[in-house]
């Protein structure tokens, strides 16, 4: 029968696969029918999927995928995600996600394209669902809307959890429209089950509840028992190994969301900036509370290099997110008449009853109340918070003021076709230049912003990307193996990206020591002959210490976006001094006599330095860190109490540990200080679960030891050497104008 019906295909392909036939047919239709959705896919996967080496990978990012690789690697059972800024540990499901291409390679690259392929498909996914309930031009425009949106470009590439939501947020609401659209069964099930998904990415997307509510109430004919119980089961199973670690830790994370639910509350319009953030990035500032900025404030600081700032086309820019925003006030406001208005066709029933009637008779207006229940009811439900707000908290809303924006362009062509249809054709041109110029705005301002932020025309000492870490390592590994030497010291002043460096130097073929400098800093023994040091920061300690203590040569400065370039020294320490004598027997010598008061006269910056040397070598090891507390309690004079927290992936014997205490110019020090001084060892945690090992993002303490003297005391105490004036630092040029010089 097929042959006689089609005769000329079956010619045709009579050579080939009845699949590849399938598919050569399904992408001629594609071409010819559905040209739009080539270009919208092609825009949206540029954009995410170009340089995306130099997206952002802190903390945050090295924390997931490393989780992810180490399950490869060790064979065990992931049961959290990582931290998230409210204190609790997440659900794992991410972490499965990413083992993907950690199972292919130790780049976190290949987990960058993962997210930037979902986010890719979101976009796609929204032209298909908004077509299929809404028509082609309201598809189009909503998808290159959002796909050409800086702000949802910007949550569309690194390593983060909530990332991944667009792409099942509108497969959720895909799925609630062919239940309350179509009146299809088994969509209850797959709405739980892409709900729990959801909640594991991020526990905003309980917002996604009320949707959900008006879903079941509109359609809860289609709902079937057995929806029900598979949806628990399924549940359940999703949450099972989280479920584990939280039984193990008696609902710990649990009790710590309810905890802060009690917290004082505040009642402001910070969730509404951060709505807008995705429309007009550049105009709305949207962090209130300037802490919460630090993670993502190379979005909001350009520098005099950036393109928009060089241009005249920021005005243009500025003039189409405001349309932006008008045409999103219009899809609400259109979207709301709809809903609200009736026929009057039955003048005998009260009006409510009249108008709740017809809703619950027509599809197209639920889909309308389901649509702007999910964008409204979460902004004014946190307009009043007691948590503090980041951007990413609204990322579940995405890609909805797109959709509301391609409704108010398709209406308006609609409404005038059936009240005026001699304006139709004009109306109908005006609107779709209205679309056109909104679009090309935004691309023009997605394009600039892909450009700056490829090359670093920003100001942030928090950002840390992909590739210049990596280069810089690499910089690093070549110098030693050029130069035979077997050492690389690699430092960090921000907790943020020492994770990300620590992860990153696991891949080093020199042996390499990464530490966070935050509180302590170490440099080679004298007998370790030359080394390579790595600093990633343009930090005032680093090159006053290096300057007193070592013979330290900048051979190198690699790019590092946003912010001073990397430097790559070759040195040798200076001769240390003799152990002190009765001091601490194991672990750390003392090799202070006195406390150093250093000054830098160029910074006007100035430290109260302690010199210690490690005695033990430790290699690296999977998932393992050394640790030293550092304790230190002024005896006399000015009181002086801090505690200090020094890890390490590796240690040489003989290494030098330097504990510093930032002083402010002016400030009295004490005559004599009290130091107390313990070592540690960071493993992860497991968990046994019969056969199978599961473990979280936390380490535990192992190996803690408290260092005591000779006589059985843990304290020493030693008096302090100012030397601002016994022995002054001569006056540098700043290390900015140095590595201008040299860059």
């Amino acid at each position: 029968m097929t042959q006689a019906l089609h005769p000329d295909k079956q010619e045709t392909y009579s050579d080939q696969p009845e699949g590849y036939a399938r598919f050569v047919a399904m992408a001629r239709r594609l071409l010819l029918g559905w040209p739009e959705a080539l270009l919208i896919l092609f825009i949206s996967a540029f954009f995410r999927l170009a340089r995306i080496d130099t997206v952002i990978f802190n903390d945050d990012e090295a924390g997931v995928f490393r989780l992810a690789h180490d399950a490869i690697v060790s064979g065990w059972l992931p049961l959290t995600s990582n931290r998230a800024s409210l204190g609790n540990l997440n659900p794992p499901l991410v972490v499965y996600f990413f083992m993907l291409p950690a199972s292919l390679s130790a780049n976190p690259l290949w987990g960058e394209v993962l997210v930037a392929l979902f986010n890719t498909a979101a976009v796609l996914l929204t032209y298909f669902f908004v077509r299929r309930y809404y028509g082609r031009l309201a598809g189009t425009v909503a998808a290159l809307l959002f796909a050409t949106s800086v702000g949802a470009w910007t949550f569309s590439r690194n390593i983060w959890p909530q990332n991944f939501l667009p792409f099942f947020v509108i497969l959720f609401i895909f799925v609630l429209f062919l239940g309350l659209v179509e009146r299809r069964k088994g969509w209850f099930f797959w709405a739980i089950v892409l709900l729990g998904v959801l909640y594991q990415f991020h526990g905003s997307t309980l917002y996604l509840l009320i949707p959900l509510a008006a879903a079941v109430i509109f359609a809860y004919k289609t709902i079937r028992l057995r929806d029900i119980l598979l949806s628990l089961v399924a549940l359940l199973l999703l949450f099972s190994p989280y479920i584990i670690w939280e039984w193990h830790t008696h609902f710990a994370d649990v009790l710590l969301l309810f905890d802060l639910t009690k917290q004082q509350t505040h009642i402001d319009t910070e969730a509404l900036h951060f709505y807008l953030f995705f429309i007009h990035p550049t105009l709305i500032k949207p962090y209130i509370d300037l802490s919460a900025s630090f993670r993502d404030n190379h979005i909001n600081s350009p520098n005099g290099s950036s393109i928009l700032a060089q241009s005249h086309l920021h005005l243009f820019i500025q003039g189409v997110y405001l349309l932006g925003l008008l045409l999103l006030l219009g899809g609400i406001l259109i979207a709301s008449v709809q809903i609200l208005a009736d026929s009057a066709s039955d003048p005998h029933k009260h009006r409510v009853v009249r108008w709740w009637h017809e809703l619950r008779a027509s599809s197209y207006k639920q889909g309308l109340v389901l649509i702007l229940l999910w964008q409204i009811a979460p902004l004014l439900l946190l307009t009043r918070h007691s948590v503090v707000l980041f951007a990413h908290y609204f990322i579940f809303l995405l890609p909805g003021p797109f959709i509301l924006m391609a409704l108010c362009i398709a209406q308006i062509v609609a409404l005038v076709k059936y009240y005026r249809p001699a304006l139709e054709r004009i109306t109908r041109y005006s609107i779709y230049a209205l679309a056109m110029v909104v679009i090309l705005g935004q691309l023009i301002g997605i394009s600039s912003a892909f450009l700056d932020m490829s090359a670093g025309h920003f100001s942030s000492a928090a950002f840390n990307d992909l590739h210049d870490a990596q280069n810089a390592l690499y910089v690093a590994n070549q110098i030693a193996q050029q130069r035979h030497i077997q050492r690389v010291y690699v430092t960090s002043s921000t907790y943020s990206t020492t994770r990300a460096l620590d992860y990153l130097a696991l891949q080093a073929k020199t042996p390499t020591e990464v530490v966070d400098i935050d509180g302590c800093f170490i440099l080679p023994s004298v007998s370790a002959g030359p080394v390579v040091f790595l600093t990633s920061s343009n930090d005032v300690r680093v090159e006053t210490l290096l300057h007193v203590y070592t013979n330290a040569t900048l051979v190198a400065t690699p790019p590092h976006l946003g912010t001073a370039p990397y430097q790559v020294y070759v040195l040798t320490a200076k001769p240390e001094p003799a152990a002190v004598p009765h001091a601490f027997n194991q672990g750390l010598q003392l090799l202070s006599p006195a406390a150093q008061f250093i000054h830098d006269f160029s910074a006007n910056a100035q430290w109260l330095t302690i010199r210690w040397s490690i005695m033990n070598a430790h290699s690296t090891a999977f998932r393992t860190s050394y640790g030293f507390n550092l304790r230190v309690q002024s005896a006399a004079g000015t009181p002086l109490s801090s505690d200090h927290s020094c890890t390490t992936t590796s240690t040489w014997s003989g290494d030098q540990l330097f504990d510093t205490y930032g002083y402010k110019a002016g400030t009295p020090i004490p005559a004599q200080i009290t130091l107390q001084a313990s070592t540690f060892i960071a493993q992860p945690q497991p968990l046994a679960l019969g056969p199978l090992t599961g473990f979280t993002y936390y380490e535990s303490i192992a190996a803690r030891q408290a260092l005591l003297t000779d006589n059985g005391k843990n304290s020493i105490t030693i008096s302090t050497v100012d030397t601002r004036t016994t022995d002054p630092l001569p006056k540098r040029e700043s290390v900015v104008r140095k590595l201008a010089h040299l860059a």
